[in-house]
């Protein structure tokens, strides 16, 4: 639900002339005419979730859009610190203008966010303004309003500047007012683990070792190319993990076939047809078979330069040929039952038809899929690096899934 709601609200943001972008610390980031906002997707938010976001916007707005109901004292807490938030109601509304403003062709003159949020000033904060006012002047101590702007540029104009270090002057004391103010900590951003690459497998086996080659890695494998970014896999995967701690670009071996079969077995006067063709790629760490469509394979890709690491197939050809034949026969054989009648009585028989090995065709070949492992506290989520599809069956051992 919520992937198809991000997609309903990036129309729509788009198609009133914001540009649009894809954010790991948030969900989405719209900007038009300079202003930035940021938005936040959360089914069931509670206040410190709501201040660590009020927290990481510092710059243009933030837009709390909630799945599902929020209670009236969160929502006013939430404005209160400078937030704004669309509800279910409100997101239905939203989309209605926005529908309507597209029939009568007035899209891109729709404001979808009115005046701004006014931030509710603490007494903390008040406290902090007196004490501004009374170093740099422009008003009492005891009247609140903000400092002229003359005067304060005028006691900044005045100031001279000489080319060594002066004297120190000995510490003036703090005004209390000015000690009263809590000092904000910075947005956390997290930090990314020294990058541990390894070499793709050759025919014998290989040390990996740790290289960092600058820019782009040029990879020599067979490989579908890289189309998800990073920064839009951690998006995908965040409403699976909720915070993000780490990443890693994996690129995967899969045995890649394509196999097509048609035969037909004559039994009396019945004609029995097997026939039928499919694609698909079989885990060559795991020997699961996975229904992954690779329309797009080279013989050597360029990935980002980010941590990697490039898996060694377990399962050899022939271990997969063989059992690729035997799931294409058993899904193909059929069990029929035929009915005589003699006199009146009736007769059933069983018979069993199943392909035989020179009646399939198989061909296949060793493919890497690029997958980015995206890590949270207590788990992690695989995304399919080439289609951007979120994977339910882990491709290695080493991976903890939510």
């Amino acid at each position: 639900m919520k992937q198809d709601l991000v997609r309903i609200l990036r129309d729509i943001f788009t198609s009133a002339g914001y540009d649009v972008a894809d954010s790991y610390k948030h969900d989405i980031v719209a900007e038009r005419d300079g202003s930035k906002t940021f938005i936040k997707f959360s089914s069931n938010p509670d206040i410190v979730e709501i201040k660590n976001f009020a927290n990481q916007v510092t710059e243009g707005q933030g837009l709390y859009a909630v799945t599902g109901s929020i209670d009236s004292k969160l929502t006013r807490d939430a404005e209160n610190i400078g937030l704004r938030v669309w509800d279910r109601d409100d997101m239905a509304l939203q989309i209605g203008k926005a529908v309507l403003a597209d029939i009568e062709g007035s899209a891109s003159e729709l404001d979808l966010f009115g005046k701004p949020v006014p931030k509710a000033v603490s007494k903390t904060d008040a406290a902090a303004q007196e004490a501004i006012h009374a170093i740099f002047g422009g008003g009492n101590s005891g009247t609140s309003g903000a400092a002229e702007p003359s005067s304060f540029a005028s006691t900044i104009s005045e100031r001279k500047y000489t080319p060594y270090l002066a004297p120190q002057a000995p510490p003036q004391a703090v005004p209390e007012a000015v000690q009263q103010v809590p000092l904000q900590a910075a947005p956390q951003v997290p930090m990314q683990p020294e990058p541990q690459i390894f070499a793709p497998a050759g025919e014998q086996d290989v040390t990996p070792e740790v290289v960092q080659p600058p820019g782009g890695i040029n990879l020599n494998i067979r490989a579908a190319p890289v189309r998800v970014t990073q920064e839009h896999a951690i998006s995908v995967a965040k409403p699976h993990i909720y915070t993000y701690k780490d990443s890693i670009l994996k690129l995967v071996p899969f045995w890649r076939y394509d196999y097509s079969l048609s035969t037909e077995y004559r039994y009396k006067s019945k004609i029995v047809d097997i026939s039928g063709a499919a694609s698909g790629c079989l885990n060559a760490l795991n020997g699961a078979d996975e229904h992954l469509v690779i329309d797009d394979v080279h013989d050597s890709i360029v990935i980002p330069d980010v941590v990697y690491e490039v898996k060694h197939p377990i399962t050899s050809e022939e271990e997969a040929k063989k059992q690729l034949i035997e799931s294409i026969v058993d899904e193909h054989t059929k069990d029929l039952r035929f009915d005589n009648t003699q006199g009146e009585a009736i007769i059933s028989e069983h018979k069993r038809f199943k392909p035989a090995l020179e009646d399939i065709k198989l061909d296949i070949g060793l493919v890497y899929v690029p997958v980015w492992e995206i890590k949270g506290p207590r788990g992690s989520i695989e995304i399919n690096a080439y289609n951007a599809e979120v994977l339910q069956n882990p491709v290695d051992d080493d991976a903890e899934f939510v």
